[in-house]
This record gives C-alpha cells, structure tokens and sequence, in this order.
C-alpha cells in the first residue's frame, strides 16, 4: 500500500502551489522532490501503519476560521478549517483510496458528499426530479431539512471507532485512525498572524484534512441505512445536510423521530430551530410535524445545496437573486478594469460572472422564451454590448457580439451541461441511482444512442432533456465517446 512508487505518484498529483503548511513545508516543493522524497516516506508511512503510530506534528494543525454566512463578529458564524501537515494528507489520502475502493459498495446510494462521481448537481437533480414525480401522482409531498449543529466537530471519538469496526474495516486501520484522532491539538491562524498558543481537540473530525470527511460519511451512514427502511420515506443527503420526504405524514414523522433519536444517541445534536419544513402540491393537508416535542415550522423557501428551493419548484426567488448578484460582479468588472481587448473582458466574465450563473443551473428546465430564461440571458445581453462599446467595436446583434467575444449565449452552455450531465448518468461516469425509472437506453441497433423517456406524467429534469438527445443524436449509429459526445454537442445545439 505504501510503495515508494505509489507514494511517488501520490506526490506528483499534488496541486502545483506553495499553500500553508505547519512546518513550512509547501506542495510546490514536495512536488518537485517527489522521486527524492519517495523512499524515505515509504519508510516513515509504513512504520506508522505497522506500529499504529502518528507523528506528533502530523497531529497539529493551524485553523482559519472561514465566514460562512451572517455577522462576521459573530465566531459561530464561521467554519473552523484545518491547514494540516502535507506529510499527512498524502498518508490520508492513500489510506482513504484503500477504504473507499474497498467499501464504497456499503455506503449509502443517497450519500452525495465528498464521493467519486457525487456532486451537488447529482444530488439535487435526483430529488427535484423525484419530488416532480411524487407530485404529479400524489398532489402533495413534504420535505424536511434537518441541521447538525458543528456536526465535524462533535463527532465522539470512541463512536467513530466501533463504527468503522462495525462497517468492516480492518483492525489495522481502524487503531492507526485511533492515534490520528487522538491527543490533537490546533492553534489559530487570522490573515498572517497565527497564536503561539494551542488548544487541545478531544471530539471531530478535522475540516480540512483529507480523512475527516470519509471518516464522517462513514459515521453517518447508518443513519441513512435506517431512514430508508421507513415506507413511502424518501432520503438525500450531502455530507451533514440530510433531507428526507414522503407523500405519508406517518412516513415522514417517522423518519423525523428516527433522525431525533440517532442525533441524540450519537451525541450529534439536531438545531432544532434551524430544522426546515418546506409544503408541496396543490392538495397539501398542511399537516403539522414535530421534532423533540415541537412543532416544525413552515417555510416559504429553504436553501438546499445553495439552490434555493420555493413550494412551486420554479426557483424564481433563486434566479432572480442570481442575476442580481451577477450583474453587480459585473458592474465590479467594468469599474475595476479599463481594456480595449475584448477577449480580456470575455476572461473576466468567465472567471468572476459565470460561476454564479451557472451554479446548479442544470436544475433549470426553461424555455427560450420564458422570462426567467431571458432574465439569465440579460446579463451577457447587456455587459457585452458595453464591453464592446468600450473596445469601439462596432456590432449589430446578440449573436454578433457573443462571436467577436469567442462565448456562447447562457442557454446554449446551460442546455449543454444538461446533456453532458445526461450523458455522465447514462454512462455510469456520475451517480444516479434507480436511473431505470426514468430513462433507459432503446433497443434500436441503428439508433444505439436513443433514449426511451419512462415517466411521461411527470415534468423534470428527464421529461427536458431527452428530446433534444433524442434529436441530436437521432443519426449516430455507435455509443460515442465523451470527447465524441461534446463535439457533437458543440456542432448540433445551436439548431436549438
């Protein structure tokens, strides 16, 4: 597991920057010694494993507190994260790969978080779809956002172990771990100044190091095991942020119950004021839930993965929020930098603007003509008529001017990443499970790429993008390869 070779390799992976470490010991510099430093870290790696023995500076880690939301003088508004020794995330990170290739097969399919082919856009594909189609049958439909309060941090230690025993992991890893979380301590770390004091941590997992987040899926995953034995009880998850929906009042209290219960037998305490209630379908019963005795309130739209989520599944608040914030990134642009080259001005909105346009944006199923597809439009509408206009480049419509920058119009790379997610599901290359429910492959051997859409009642993510596959792959008689697929795309979508 520790050969010099695969440490080697583990090295030369290592992103090409200085970064911070403890000991002053950057990536940069690791990197470019990476067949130097390959043998003796073979020694050092696999006397830690064998003896169950971590270096005490492996253990120390400088923590910068980074806002999360809300008043910045406010120290609960901000997620600790730890700059750990490098020496010790690429042990982590070896031992981690061993871990998840092992037993990935045990974790829960509705587990998003910090997994291969998992991601935000995966996750909150797969449960807007579903509460679609649960609304088309049943009219109504209940979902709960449940909030851990510090969840890395208040993980216990003694817990975290049995668990992994109990998951299966081998002795060996499991008392190497035991030494990692064990007599840790950090110091503080603001801007450039870090406190020559330190503090011991006794529970957690570290943020930021490369093990903390598989070691908490691994100590969560029971609970997502559990919730899905519940009937008619639906369940997703990102890491610490748990949803669960039913149809079923009873399902849905029950699994409130069972996420209560485990919270406070894992010494993982729920915010319970923080807990969200967000009312589906026409027919909604308004039924009231409660968590520890209390009553869960209403919510006219909750924030789900950074999507932000309203009763009607329209996502207007999100969008207009979106564009709001993305016109004053230009409008930052604009004041900020003075150019006659367009091609830097099109750089700029790549890099500052089209992050926050984009974000989830596949969630988004519109139409050309509709007023939220425009307001998305707008911003590339009107920042590159004055981005040419300070060139003193001459234009004469929206295509034009998209051409003379080199950039697409934000439908066209919507609707692209849409089916290029699409093709990642079909392909296996991102996570969906029970995509069989949904869509499957045709048994045309002249058409091998066409898709047969299985929930005709229902209007998601699915029902919008099969028919433009269908089309534009409606001559392609071989299953095409992703560097295939995207130059079919690029050549076939301006038809749309």
């Amino acid at each position: 597991m520790f050969a010099p070779w695969v440490i080697e390799n583990s090295l030369r992976k290592l992103p090409p920057r200085c970064g911070f470490s403890p000991h002053l010991a950057n990536f940069l510099l690791i990197k470019k010694c990476a067949t130097t430093l390959a043998l003796p870290l073979s020694i050092v790696f696999n006397d830690s494993f064998r003896t169950s023995t971590v270096p005490q500076s492996w253990k120390k880690a400088v923590v910068t507190p980074v806002l999360k939301k809300g008043n910045a003088s406010f120290p609960n508004n901000y997620r600790p994260i730890s700059l750990t020794d490098p020496f010790s995330r690429i042990f982590e990170r070896i031992i981690c790969n061993r871990i998840k290739s092992d037993f990935a097969h045990k974790l829960s399919v509705h587990q998003h978080g910090f997994l291969a082919k998992r991601s935000c856009a995966s996750s909150l594909v797969q449960v807007i779809s579903n509460y679609n189609i649960i609304l088309k049958t049943h009219k109504t439909l209940d979902v709960v956002f449940f909030d851990f309060q510090k969840a890395f941090d208040q993980v216990p230690h003694n817990l975290l172990l049995n668990k992994l025993s109990s998951f299966g992991i081998s002795p060996p890893f499991v008392a190497w771990f035991s030494d990692f979380l064990s007599s840790r301590s950090f110091s503080v770390k603001v801007n450039s100044f870090i406190d020559p004091s330190s503090a011991s941590i006794s529970s957690g997992v570290p943020q930021g190091s490369v093990s903390g987040p598989l070691l908490f899926l691994l100590f969560i995953n029971d609970l997502l095991l559990s919730l899905n034995d519940i009937p008619h009880l639906h369940v997703a998850a990102y890491a610490d942020d748990i949803k669960i929906y039913s149809h079923l009042p009873s399902s849905l209290q029950a699994g409130i119950d069972l996420v209560s219960t485990w919270a406070e037998s894992n010494f993982l305490p729920l915010a319970h004021s923080k807990t969200g209630l967000l009312r589906l379908g026409s027919l909604n019963p308004h039924h009231q839930f409660l968590i520890a005795g209390s009553p869960i309130l209403d919510s006219n739209s909750v924030r789900d993965l950074g999507l932000l989520v309203e009763p009607d599944l329209k996502f207007r608040a999100h969008i207009s929020r979106t564009v709001a914030l993305a016109r004053l990134r230009c409008s930052q642009i604009l004041k900020s930098f003075k150019s006659n080259n367009p091609a830097f001005y099109s750089f700029l909105f790549k890099t500052y603007v089209l992050p926050i346009l984009e974000y989830c944006s596949v969630i988004f199923c519109l139409s050309p003509s509709s007023h939220l597809s425009r307001l998305l439009e707008s911003t590339l509408r009107v920042y590159s008529r004055k981005t040419l206009q300070r060139c003193n480049i001459s234009f004469s419509s929206y295509s034009h001017r998209l051409e003379l920058l080199s950039m697409h119009s934000i439908r066209h790379r919507r609707l692209k990443s849409q089916l290029l997610l699409l093709y990642k599901f079909i392909a296996g290359a991102s996570h969906f499970p029970f995509l069989n429910t949904y869509v499957r492959l045709s048994n045309s051997p002249r058409r091998p790429m066409s898709l047969v859409y299985l929930s005709p009642l229902s209007d998601n993510f699915f029902s919008f993008t099969v028919p433009f596959w269908n089309a534009i792959t409606y001559n392609v008689n071989i299953f095409l390869s992703p560097s295939q697929f995207i130059i079919l795309l690029d050549s076939s979508i301006t038809r749309f």
